[in-house]
């Protein structure tokens, strides 16, 4: 966790950083010290059990030392390959696996993975440190570093454990946060001083602590069948391959089921695989809602019928929302933009409770598939930009009768047939949001845009790679991670298998929406799989509690507390302006700038103002491990 130049590394602050982290592995501790180089490491065991497979693991003959944080999904595959090279192991885990890799691969190792990780490895024969993510970030990685040490860690508490100082806000984040809603973009964090290493990249630092990130993978289009029913057929086999690589673990699995189409067809693909993959019973975990626009109950009822699958909810309710918020907000570390990461918390609170230790999970079928509201402006400008007007018509027509309204298309049809740099600039004046910030806070950062890669010749396939590695999935996979960690749970998510997201970015646009009929593909591939009522759903939910309806009853008082706090913080907002958003929240406006503002002053008040702690008398998940 920390490498210094020129001198020892204190024991005190590995140990230190990795204490903070015990909620991320509860099943071992271990750490590693040489000349320059601390590792400290907490582990979660999932695949080998036995202490062969705890970290950090060395291997004093090639001279390397791994720690490393997610799972290899194809190490049965790797491995026999590497047994055939002649390299010998010692344990039955993905973990040794991936050191015997790079030992033969080096950095190269990297795209050979399928799997979510963050790793390390220490070449004390080269005196290099390999820093690697995973594709799409699913796993987090978070540096801090100077001319004289670099300090990494799965989490930023653990490196303002060892460095308090750098506890500076990153107000360049703030602003964005702001003025667009936009968290997780790119590799700054909302602390000045730490950043993440970007997905898809590797670090590779010599004994001079130089070096910049790699990138080993960039999305891609693979080759698709020309005919569609071939296309569907190969997706379902990708897809059901996706999760079948996915099963594997020596503990408990289970999903995580909304009783929406995503999630909905990982649990049946599972019931699909059951008895080739010799599984009991699967269990499934779902969040329920007093609501019932929100409440996806009878959705849910029908898969769990399906599969034949033991099914558990949890209720969730906005009082308890304002009683764990403290200790959500200590584990997510940057600002929550809804309650919505709230009944992902509450799902996997619910799986400790039954001792399901890995919880597939449908995240990443959105980015991939234009499964979004804003997917139907996006194609629509796409068939203007190309010419096909009469694909463009048949949108609007066809949202009109799935819909009802051609607000979509049209509304978001302008704003993606303009530049992004123009888009955000057009987002914070929609909003009015800009004037909320300080004026100096503003004139410095507006408008802080984001840049992203852009691999394909067409826009269309550029802008769901916007989605993917920028604007929405970053976001989702931090809540993602850190709610699942909090409770010592494994979220896994199969359709960010980067085989199936090279499948779909070879797809035609209208394989993936049909009309205005969304994730078109999946829909077909998934048919008599999946029952067709959750199928032909119009509506999405997204375990999207009655956020509206909280922040104007249970959760005012709540909101109303912040924004007064936030008025007083005039070195970030202007007063006036956040005094307007308050009255306007009040009487009855849109609570969106509201809870924004609210949100970022909860962030400052814990996270900035005192050193990151759960709230005193907490008694959550791993409440006693984290207080030593």
């Amino acid at each position: 966790m920390l490498v210094a130049r020129g001198g020892e590394v204190p024991r005190e602050e590995v140990l230190a950083m990795a204490a903070t982290l015990r909620h991320r592995g509860p099943d071992g501790e271990g750490s590693y010290f040489g000349p320059g180089i601390g590792f400290g490491h907490t582990r979660l065991a999932i695949i080998d059990l036995s202490h062969a497979s705890d970290q950090p693991f060395a291997d004093e003959a090639a001279g390397l030392v791994l720690v490393f944080n997610g799972e290899i999904y194809n190490y049965v595959e790797l491995r026999r390959e590497l047994e055939g090279l002649g390299h010998r192991f010692r344990s039955q885990g993905d973990t040794e696996v991936l050191l015997r890799a790079f030992a033969e691969w080096r950095t190269g190792t990297f795209a050979r993975l399928n799997g979510m990780f963050a790793c390390a490895i220490w070449d004390e024969r080269r005196r290099e440190l390999v820093l690697a993510r995973d594709r799409f970030g699913e796993k987090p990685l978070y540096l801090a570093r100077n001319g004289r040490e670099l300090l990494f860690a799965s989490e930023m508490k653990a490196i303002l454990a060892a460095r308090p100082g750098l506890r500076e806000p990153n107000l360049k984040a703030v602003y964005r946060y702001i003025a667009r809603g936009d968290l997780d973009q790119d590799a700054e964090s909302f602390y000045a001083g730490i950043e993440s290493l970007p997905a898809g990249h590797f670090l590779v630092l010599d004994a001079e602590g130089r070096g910049t990130p790699k990138r080993y993978w960039r999305p891609r289009a693979a080759e698709t069948p020309r005919r569609h029913e071939e296309a569907v057929e190969a997706f379902r086999a990708l897809f059901f391959d996706a999760v079948r690589l996915r099963l594997r673990s020596d503990v408990p699995v289970g999903s995580s089921l909304s009783g929406g189409i995503d999630s909905s067809s990982i649990v049946c693909a599972i019931h699909a695989q059951r008895e080739a993959a010799g599984l009991g019973e699967q269990h499934t975990f779902s969040a329920r809602f007093a609501s019932s626009a929100h409440d996806e109950g009878r959705f849910i009822d029908l898969v769990t019928a399906r599969c034949e699958a033991r099914r558990h909810d949890t209720w969730v309710a906005p009082e308890a929302f304002e009683a764990e918020f403290a200790a959500l907000q200590y584990h997510q570390e940057e600002p929550i933009a809804s309650t919505s990461p709230f009944a992902q918390w509450m799902v996997m609170r619910l799986a400790r409770e039954h001792g399901t230790t890995v919880l597939l999970d449908g995240q990443g079928a959105d980015e991939l598939l234009g499964g979004y509201t804003q997917a139907l402006g996006m194609f629509f400008a796409h068939w203007l930009r190309t010419g096909r007007v009469d694909r463009a018509g048949r949108l609007l027509w066809s949202s009109w009768r799935r819909y009802g309204s051609l607000r979509e298309p049209a509304l978001f049809g302008a704003y993606y047939l303009l530049p992004a740099p123009v888009r955000d600039r057009l987002a914070e004046r929609y909003f009015g949001s800009g004037a909320i910030l300080a004026r100096e806070v503003h004139d410095r950062y507006a408008p802080a845009h984001a840049a992203t890669i852009a691999p394909f010749r067409d826009r269309l396939r550029n802008e769901l790679v916007r989605w993917q590695l920028t604007t929405q999935l970053p976001e989702f996979l931090r809540y993602a991670d850190r709610n699942s960690m909090a409770f010592s749970r494994e979220v896994r998510l199969p359709f960010l298998d980067h085989r199936l997201a090279e499948f779909c970015a070879g797809l035609r646009p209208e394989w993936l929406l049909e009309g205005a009929t969304t994730k078109a593909i999946l829909r077909r591939a998934m048919e008599g799989i999946v029952p067709d009522p959750v199928l032909k759903r119009r509506d999405k939910l997204a375990y999207a509690p009655p956020q509206r309806s909280w922040a104007r009853g249970p959760l005012r008082g709540w909101i109303r507390q912040h924004l007064e706090a936030a008025a007083k913080r005039r070195d970030v907002f202007d007063a006036e302006a956040v005094r307007a958003v308050a009255e306007a929240f009040e009487a009855g406006g849109d609570d969106v700038l509201a809870w924004r503002v609210a949100s970022t002053e909860a962030w400052f008040a814990q996270m900035v103002d005192r050193a990151p702690a759960l709230p005193a008398g907490y008694e959550g998940p791993n409440a006693g491990n984290l207080r030593g």
